[in-house]
């Protein structure tokens, strides 16, 4: 063959190499074709050149007869030729092919042989290629430590390849399969940053179908954080691309994907059904060629026939799917599938009536796992596991399943950082959270109670109380761009306003995020009540307000937990505080008060405190009491003001971080004083005769010296407060970081405000409104108050409800009197307002019970000799 002849079949191959990239694999095959006639007169480096394409177009339209037969082929001229870089590459299609028809042992030995001859080369880019493609099937036979280690190499080699195409590319196969190792321990932002990144990369080198690979992937994590949505939309790119790109096998996974997400809705909703049947259809028609793809869809047409009560159907492709697996090779990946068998055959046999059956195979699942490779398999098993043992009374061992459930889901969700998905986690999570409790409650086990009650609430708002941290200059960035907004007119302002609070609560979570590390001590939150003290976490779960979970914690201790059904008379009254209805607080409801009492006092509580000792007693308000002013609530016919000390806290997650902190002395008062609010004049004239040196500032100069107040003892803001927003849906909207003091009608100060600022112990501001906080699960409870305490404060004093301005003004009186002389927070509360009521015993509870202590009430207020200049 000439030089002529040579010259048109590289150009040929190039050609060929050309419609490949631009994914036209049929015209790329019609053109190689006559080459791979022509091969055995070829010269042997072009003879591999066209058996490696021959070999790769077969193998990606998944005929792999031919396809193994070229790569043998070019794998033995390579040799011959001792051509090491022509040698690794048909080790590594050799390997794919492999890998496409489930002989995963015989893939990794090919990638392993390439892996060898590129180290004896020194040669970092095929090193890197063989690595990655090694951690790829290190997961399919659920070797995960392996995989992360083999990947990690990977990475590293293709770190110090010189730059170009493909170095990116190989960096972005790495960080794409990183992706999948973080997802699979449920480490879900480190896998969406990882995939971002390798999308980016994807792109700017105009790679189809790793954008597609990298689409699919970050759709199979939004998946598991429970945004459907947003999951849908990467499968669907994804599979848009691979269709395109003309890789059905790829198609083929994003269409069982997306089969499965319709799975999920299949139970009454027969057009889901129909819609799963048809995706699980397409990928096995699409790549029934692909042992794991035909597997796993026929695995989940059995679970579809199963939801549409076929029994029988389900358990004969239940079979089908058993005998797949025992032609594939064995390995933690075929034991991984034959779990979700079981588990899949304990759901039939629970259908079928037969529990002890069901709880049997359950156990068979979940023996077939490694709980650390597969904590979201495990999560699910010790789920079902949970509810048939708690069904059959089993009430110790379901709490053992529940609480295990719960805890392997929440290791999950404590680490994302982003607040839209911590919630949309919890919320595809709520059923084992909402089982463990029940069961913990069903059980008496009340530090399995407390455990879970305290998950996902406030805790990154606890984490960074205790870190001590402060938020990033690009936080403050955002505060000014909303006071700069907050000036403008019109439509247009407001809009831009809502999008920067919706901003400014998003990014404040994630920062705070960042400081979590682990689960609330339980030992150091008991140990670290007051002195003979009491706590009281009340649990609602928001699907179902029907049961109220009371757990007490006395002063020896020990957690005590039992469950009561709310009546409809006391959700009818806890819903006028929460729709915020300004006459709430305003109207004769001792009956309802005393009912509210019964229903969430536990009985042993309510002894100790009608035993007159006036313990402290710290509330954990949770969902359910949030608007409630509860110095109010009635035991046995007395206000709980008159038998305790009270401080409350959104979650008691948040307690022991404010009790770590160090007491810090201060000198005098920062105080600033609407004129408009009736009783200010009496206000102020108290402060000077307790707690002076008072420096009053006015409107226009308070923001600078909240700056930096911390010298002082207490800041006091007597000022409006502004009202909740209007109903939306029959509940009170809460403006979060846009909670807000009026300093003026047109000047508000905002909570966003405060997280810039620092400041003293003590925060005071008895005005309406400004205690209130919306606390759901899963979501950080900003608003004044816990902006006051991320900005220093040990407690506030705020009020909950719409609060008279009058008696407050004599409230805060005896308040600041008490508390020069050394009475704690709550006990000078205490001693106010049961004084207002030994002289209005029969007054509304807006009169006197409105304000509330937020934080931790009961360390004495420490003055210092000097004070700020």
């Amino acid at each position: 063959m000439d030089g002529a002849d040579l010259a048109r079949v590289d150009a040929t191959l190039s050609r060929v190499v050309a419609l490949i990239d631009a994914h036209q694999l049929d015209s790329a095959e019609r053109l190689l074709k006559p080459l791979m006639q022509d091969s055995p007169s070829l010269p042997p480096d072009r003879r591999t050149r066209v058996l490696l394409e021959w070999g790769w177009l077969h193998g990606a339209t998944q005929r792999y007869v031919p396809a193994r037969e070229a790569l043998a082929e070019a794998v033995a001229v390579a040799e011959s030729l001792r051509s090491w870089r022509l040698l690794c590459e048909a080790l590594r299609e050799s390997g794919t092919v492999a890998r496409y028809e489930g002989e995963f042992q015989a893939a990794d030995r090919f990638f392993e042989r390439s892996e060898q001859v590129a180290r004896d080369e020194g040669h970092d880019l095929e090193l890197g290629q063989a690595l990655f493609q090694r951690g790829t099937v290190a997961h399919h036979v659920g070797e995960f430590v392996k995989a992360r280690r083999l990947l990690q190499e990977a990475g590293r080699a293709a770190e110090r390849c010189p730059p170009s195409e493909a170095a990116v590319q190989l960096l972005a196969d790495v960080r794409r399969e990183c992706a999948v190792s973080a997802r699979l321990v449920r480490d879900f932002d480190t896998a969406r940053e990882l995939l971002v990144q390798s999308l980016d990369s994807y792109r700017s080198i105009g790679r189809r179908v790793g954008a597609a690979n990298a689409q699919r992937e970050l759709g199979a994590v939004l998946e598991q954080v429970g945004n459907e949505r947003e999951a849908r939309r990467y499968f669907t790119e994804a599979f848009t691309g691979y269709m395109r790109a003309g890789r059905r096998m790829g198609a083929a996974q994003v269409a069982r994907r997306l089969g499965y997400l319709d799975l999920l809705a299949a139970v009454g909703d027969a057009a889901a059904a129909r819609r799963a049947r048809r995706r699980f259809t397409q990928a096995l028609r699409l790549g029934g060629g692909e042992p794991v793809n035909r597997v796993l869809s026929t695995l989940y047409l059995g679970k579809l026939a199963r939801l549409e009560a076929d029994l029988d159907a389900a358990e004969e492709l239940l079979y089908e799917t058993v005998q797949q697996y025992s032609g594939m090779e064995a390995g933690q990946g075929v034991a991984r599938g034959l779990s979700q068998v079981a588990m899949e055959a304990g759901l039939i046999a629970r259908e079928r009536g037969d529990r002890a059956a069901a709880i049997a195979r359950f156990h068979d699942a979940l023996a077939a796992l490694r709980v650390a490779d597969d904590p979201s398999a495990a999560s699910l098993v010790h789920y079902h596991l949970a509810t048939d043992l708690i069904l059959m009374d089993e009430v110790k061992q379901a709490t053992h399943h529940a609480v295990a459930a719960f805890s392997l889901n929440e290791a999950a969700g404590r680490r994302l950082l982003d607040p839209a998905e911590r919630r949309s986690f919890y919320e595809a999570h709520r059923e084992t959270y909402g089982l463990a409790l029940h069961c913990a409650a069903r059980s008496g086990d009340g530090r399995a109670a407390l455990r879970v009650a305290t998950a996902a609430r406030s805790d990154a708002l606890a984490a960074f109380v205790r870190a001590g941290a402060r938020f990033t200059p690009q936080l403050h960035e955002l505060v000014q761009d909303i006071t700069l907004a907050s000036a403008e007119p019109g439509q247009q302002a407001e809009d831009r306003l809502r999008d920067l609070y919706g901003r400014l609560e998003h990014e404040t979570s994630r920062q705070m995020r960042r400081t979590v590390e682990a689960d609330t001590d339980l030992d150091e939150m008991i140990a670290s009540l007051p002195r003979g003290g009491h706590a009281l976490l009340l649990d609602v779960l928001e699907e179902d307000d029907t049961f109220c979970n009371r757990i007490w914690l006395s002063p020896d201790g020990v957690p005590h937990v039992d469950e009561v059904i709310l009546p409809m008379g006391v959700r009818r009254f806890l819903d006028a505080y929460h729709q915020a209805r300004e006459e709430a607080a305003w109207r004769p409801q001792r009956d309802d008060l005393a009912a509210l009492g019964h229903t969430i006092v536990p009985d042993g509580l309510a002894e100790a405190l009608a035993a007159g000792a006036n313990p402290p007693l710290v509330i954990g308000t949770g969902s359910v009491l949030g608007p409630v002013p509860l110095a109010a609530v009635m035991i046995e016919g007395r206000y709980l003001a008159e038998q305790a000390q009270l401080a409350v806290v959104p979650s008691l997650a948040l307690w022991p971080a404010l009790r770590s902190r160090g007491h810090r002395p201060g000198r005098g008062t920062l105080a600033y004083f609407d004129s408009n609010v009736p009783g200010w004049r009496r206000e102020n004239a108290a402060l000077q005769a307790t707690l002076a040196p008072v420096d009053l500032a006015g409107a226009d100069e308070v923001r600078g010296m909240l700056a930096d107040a911390s010298a002082y003892a207490a800041v006091v803001i007597s000022a409006h407060g502004a009202s909740p927003e209007q109903e939306q849906d029959g509940v009170g909207r809460h403006p979060g970081l846009a909670q807000a003091l009026e300093l003026t009608p047109d000047d508000l100060l905002t909570a966003a405000e405060l997280l810039g600022c620092r400041l003293p112990d003590a925060f005071i501001t008895a005005s309406c409104w400004s205690g209130r906080l919306a606390v759901r699960a899963a979501i950080e409870p900003l608003g004044l108050p816990t902006a006051a305490l991320l900005a220093g404060a040990r407690w506030v004093l705020a009020g909950t409800v719409d609060i008279g301005s009058t008696s407050t003004a004599t409230l805060l009186a005896g308040f600041y009197r008490e508390l020069a002389d050394g009475m704690t927070p709550a006990a000078a509360l205490q001693r106010a307002q049961t004084a207002y009521l030994s002289q209005r015993p029969d007054t509304a509870p807006g009169t006197w019970a409105g304000l509330t202590i937020i934080g931790d009430g009961f360390v004495p207020l420490r003055f210092a000799g000097s004070g700020p200049e």
